[in-house]
């Protein structure tokens, strides 16, 4: 009798195999040992995913996909329907395997996948902490808005809490419930917020541009500042605008729908305005001093930010910075390739919530 011939792939794409909740484990055992030796396992953190419908489920899985080509974890989807008629609770296993770079054997990482129907917060805690990888860190990427009141729990075992606040309907609440669910949470606990990330490599190019002496030299006599966004991506601008302020000391006086004043260290009135153009979540950046302005800028198609600098006797200047990706999955990878802390996030969202 011939041996059956051992699969060459593990299962990928889509919901996976359907599992018993008690038997996770096991059938994950089973699902390498099925694989004999044309993949290994890799697992260097738990990425775990909140969302709700089946819809973001389908777009995360293939979102996870694209994420283990470069970042090997174990993924732990978990998807809600809060409104479903009748409460339950499904699972299901899958791998994500990609070839190595040798071409001989995949590299595979688990997904587990969970789909919770009807009032589930409470099961959230033990789902996630229940299916961890071992002692390797968490990565918690909560998609949509926070519940009221948060489950400090939620945030024990968290090392980079992921979210986006430009999805926030209610970005003042929601910064604010965050903040106050932050006073039980331990203190190895990141905040990642993609809506600060999308404006990482703007705020790169305004520190390079004004590291440079002579036009540091205009930075306290600034009298005005203009930044175009994306459809949708006010926030963001906001964002970016409270930053400004907050590392130049100035101090919010006046806010609007679509600008602000400022006071500076000195006493000078600065005029601050958000503008929404067609193009990426951060279009421009323009500043204006007295005899100087500087305008960092993207233009359609183009890799790099561009910096024209018009200065007092005449003077011009151009420059070439990074410009960076804006899909979410680049945005996702930037995050999981961080080692660090954002260390003025905190401080910028403060200002900002007075914008909002």
């Amino acid at each position: 009798m011939s041996t059956p011939e051992k699969p060459a792939t593990l299962p990928t794409l889509g919901a996976g195999m359907p599992v018993a909740i008690g038997q996770i484990d096991r059938e994950i055992k089973a699902l390498w040992e099925q694989s004999g030796e044309v993949a290994s396992r890799a697992s260097l953190m738990n990425l775990a995913i909140y969302c709700e419908g089946r819809e973001a489920m389908a777009r995360n899985t293939e979102l996870i996909d694209r994420i283990t080509k470069s970042h090997a974890c174990r993924a732990i989807l978990i998807g809600v329907e809060p409104h479903a008629a009748e409460p339950g609770v499904e699972a299901w296993i899958s791998a994500h395997c990609h070839l190595s770079r040798a071409g001989a054997k995949q590299t595979c990482c688990e997904q587990i996948t969970f789909l919770l129907r009807g009032p589930s917060a409470d099961l959230i805690p033990n789902i996630v902490f229940s299916h961890l990888d071992s002692d390797l860190p968490l990565y918690l990427w909560w998609q949509g808005e926070f519940p009221d009141p948060v489950d400090g729990q939620l945030w024990t075992w968290v090392d980079r809490l992921i979210f986006d606040s430009k999805a926030w309907a209610d970005p003042r609440s929601q910064s604010r419930l965050l903040r106050a669910s932050l006073a039980k949470a331990p203190s190895r606990l990141i905040l990642c917020d993609l809506n600060w990330t999308r404006s990482l490599y703007p705020r790169q190019a305004l520190s390079a541009t004004f590291d440079h002496p002579d036009y540091a030299a205009h930075l306290g006599n600034l009298h005005s500042f203009i930044i175009t966004h994306g459809p949708g991506c006010r926030s963001t601008a906001q964002l970016l605008g409270a930053w400004l302020a907050s590392r130049l000391g100035w101090k919010l006086a006046t806010a609007g729908k679509h600008g602000a004043e400022f006071t500076s260290q000195s006493g000078a009135t600065v005029s601050g305005a958000w503008r929404e153009e067609a193009g990426a979540a951060i279009g421009s950046i323009t500043l204006t001093a007295p005899g100087a302005t500087f305008r960092i800028f993207r233009t359609e198609g183009s890799s790099f930010l561009h910096l024209e600098a018009n200065l007092p006797g005449g003077r011009h200047a151009a420059s070439l910075f990074p410009a960076g990706k804006q899909e979410e999955d680049a945005l996702i990878v930037e995050e999981l390739s961080r080692a660090t802390r954002h260390g003025f996030y905190l401080d910028a969202l403060t200002h900002a919530e007075a914008l909002m």
